[in-house]
């Protein structure tokens, strides 16, 4: 039987879908917090299983009987490490076979603020006595808006990058990759991939791509973070936004999301959707 954590997010959920898909006599479950929050997860065709990152006993007896685990990385940054240490503990003790994980592009050399908890994730991982496949990815393309703030309605995009190219690849499609990891999951024992689109672009050129496809021209100024950061605060976001928001700008700042890899498109068994595709996408919605 195979469990996923985070089962009611957006990538639990694509995951989940694309395993029923692809192996619909697979056995699925999906991990939630509480039975409220399971309603997608069972319509998505898994069964639902209650469980809390730092609650092991919960996390025991979820995990019994699963062969293949795939632990989401939490949301929540705070304790993060620790949230994930339990997963790993729990599925240590209730026997768990091979363990999937999902962390972040270059995370071993870290070189952003997002990727220690990733890489002292893998570390703990790499102790363990679990075969385990390391999934790396980088930005999805659907936290584009949150980068673009309001710049369709000024035509002025200010945010960090210190000149640095950004990948970023579809969630939906890492989805697809996982569970075909997740379906067959032998040949993918002890691989780290780095899951990413064809190509990584600067900020400038994403903003020419903006001009492009939406007839109206957008020009991008590269700003510190700190000025960033400053106007998002002036703006009243919620301080867990702004810190988000702040982690993703040092994350792209940092040269972390350049990269480019064929990993997803091996997975895939097709080329991955470009950042134009969802520009195209994104601009027909708004």
């Amino acid at each position: 039987m195979i469990l996923v954590t985070g089962a009611n997010g957006y990538l639990g959920l694509e995951t989940i879908r694309n395993l029923r898909r692809i192996s619909p006599e697979t056995e699925v479950s999906g991990l939630v917090r509480s039975r409220e929050k399971g309603e997608k997860v069972s319509e998505a065709g898994a069964e639902v299983k209650i469980g809390d990152y730092f609650d092991p006993a919960s996390l025991e007896k979820a995990f019994k009987n699963i062969d293949v685990l795939l632990l989401i990385s939490s949301s929540t940054i705070e304790d993060r490490v620790k949230q994930h240490e339990n997963v790993i503990r729990a599925a240590e003790k209730s026997g768990v076979k091979q363990l999937v994980y999902t962390s972040m592009v270059k995370a071993s050399e870290k070189i952003s603020p997002l990727a220690y908890d990733h890489a002292e994730t893998e570390e703990i991982l790499d102790r363990s006595n679990i075969e385990t496949t390391i999934s790396r990815h980088t930005f999805y393309s659907e936290l584009f808006p949150m980068f673009l703030g309001n710049a369709l309605d000024t035509g002025q995009w200010h945010f960090p990058s210190s000149g640095e190219k950004m990948n970023v690849a579809f969630r939906t499609e890492m989805g697809e990759a996982l569970a075909g990891i997740l379906a067959d999951p032998d040949p993918h024992r002890g691989k780290t991939y780095e899951l990413t689109s064809g190509s990584a672009h600067t900020f400038t050129e994403l903003s020419e791509m903006l001009s492009n496809i939406s007839g109206k021209k957008i020009t991008y100024t590269d700003v510190p973070v700190d000025s960033y950061v400053e106007q998002l605060n002036k703006a009243g976001l919620p301080d867990e936004v702004v810190g988000m928001a702040k982690l993703s700008a040092e994350t792209v700042s940092s040269g972390a999301l350049d990269i480019t890899t064929s990993d997803l498109k091996k997975l895939l068994g097709r080329k991955p959707a470009s950042v134009e595709t969802f520009i195209k996408e994104f601009l027909s919605q708004h």
